[in-house]
């Protein structure tokens, strides 16, 4: 154990918790004779600079204390070191901190001591030891007070971007309006209201009938057909109305993993917004090792309670791959959408004019019928291809034959690739078309 706050080379080597421990017995303790101090491990949250700055001083603790504030003492065995996020804001912090509180009833001030240093182990994993001087008579009042100071470090607040949980990215910015989603009219206006309803109606619903204000939608459809655009464009329409929106990602070194979904829920719960929670490919999740923790979850048995509401929002590309422990128990999966193919010529044209932006001319219409059937992304390809012909040639337009020939080449792509699946393993990319 290397020790990175420290006094001297005597302490040095010794593990930081009997160092602090020491300390408050012989040099704190003796002062207060009368107060029965207690020591206890506390929370490294107590001594994090931004959740002291958030905590509220109304708060009530045990129905008897308010936190006023708290002041920096110098001791002996620590030194001042603090940390910084990205942005530069000082978070957690070592060094001797006595933190006061006001008796409500009798206006009598209290004071706990608390010591923090930063340690890591042979594998430089750093952590933060604390450990505070707390009279026993206060003993409630500190465990309310670590409970708040937890719960602040986890809460986020309305942003503009996503928050990512198991990815390699932060966060990400949704920029796909609700006007650039291309459904039948009845299911883009149906799954809207059932998200919209949910935050503005259904919580106090979810209240009245004592369940956890928790609902689950699954947005199911073969690859392709839109789901990942509909859920950034749910997002987008979240972060308007203020409401926190949380993507669990697997595309890390872990992979899908169930303590995603898990801290995703508890974040929506200790932030205490209306949350919209995005799983994409929950059939990933589903694997035998995890399974039935994630069956708790959906239960709403074992998942975190958000007063504000949290709705996840899960997709697959292959339900068949969902347990029907899943798919047909109420309760677990409250709502089933089914994301189709471009169904009408409509909105094949709608889609195609969407993604051939200022190229797009009146004949090219003629190729939308061609186009019913496939999923919104083969549209999408058809156009890039053709606009990218259009790019090489330094043309100013798109002419309808180039536009033809790009849609014509790529159903002989996948027409070449379905056969040869069909071949060899019996299975048809496009056998649902």
């Amino acid at each position: 154990m290397s020790i990175l706050s420290c006094c001297d080379e005597k302490t040095s080597g010794a593990l930081k918790v009997d160092v602090l421990g020491q300390w408050l017995k012989t040099d704190w303790m003796p002062l207060f004779p009368d107060l029965k101090l207690v020591t206890l491990w506390t929370s490294a949250a107590c001594v994090n600079e931004q959740v002291l700055t958030k905590f509220s001083r109304r708060m009530s603790l045990n129905k008897q204390y308010k936190f006023v504030g708290h002041e920096e003492i110098s001791c002996p065995v620590v030194v001042k070191v603090k940390q910084h996020t990205d942005s530069g804001k000082l978070t957690y912090q070592s060094g001797a901190f006595l933190f006061k509180f006001v008796n409500t009833k009798t206006n009598e001030l209290v004071e706990v001591l608390a010591l923090s240093a930063f340690s890591s182990d042979e594998g430089y994993r750093f952590q933060i030891v604390c450990l505070a001087a707390v009279p026993e008579v206060l003993l409630k009042m500190w465990a309310a007070f670590a409970e708040e100071c937890d719960r602040l470090a986890s809460a986020l607040e309305p942003t503009s971007k996503v928050v990512i949980i198991g990815g390699r990215s932060v966060s990400f910015v949704p920029t796909t309006e609700w006007g650039d989603i291309v459904l039948p009219a009845d299911l883009k206006e149906d799954i809207l209201s059932d998200v919209e309803s949910f935050f503005t109606k259904g919580i106090d619903i979810y209240k009245r009938l004592k369940l956890k204000p928790f609902r689950k939608l699954l947005l199911a459809g073969v690859p392709g057909t839109g789901k990942t655009m509909l859920c950034s464009a749910l997002a987008k329409w979240a972060i308007e109305r203020k409401y926190l929106v949380i993507y669990v990602s697997s595309a890390d070194r872990e992979g899908a993993k169930f303590w995603k979904i898990e801290h995703a829920l508890d974040v929506a719960s200790d932030s205490k917004l209306p949350t919209l929670i995005l799983l994409e490919e929950i059939d990933a999740y589903l694997h035998e090792e995890e399974k039935a923790l994630v069956l708790n979850v959906l239960d709403g048995a074992e998942s975190s309670i958000n007063d504000k509401g949290s709705l996840l929002i899960a997709t697959t590309n292959y339900p068949e791959a969902i347990d029907e422990r899943i798919l047909k128990r109420p309760g677990r999966l409250d709502r089933i959408f089914i994301v189709p193919e471009t169904r009408d010529i409509t909105n094949a044209e709608k889609l195609l004019r969407q993604y051939l932006g200022e190229m797009w001319q009146a004949d090219h219409a003629v190729i939308a019928s061609e186009l019913i059937g496939y999923p919104g992304a083969f549209i999408r390809e058809v156009a890039i291809h053709a606009l990218t012909q259009v790019a090489y040639e330094n043309l100013e337009e798109l002419p309808f034959e180039m536009l033809e020939r790009s849609f014509n080449r790529l159903r002989e792509q996948i027409d070449v690739r379905d056969d040869f699946l069909v071949k060899r393993n019996g299975i048809g990319l496009l056998a649902t078309r």
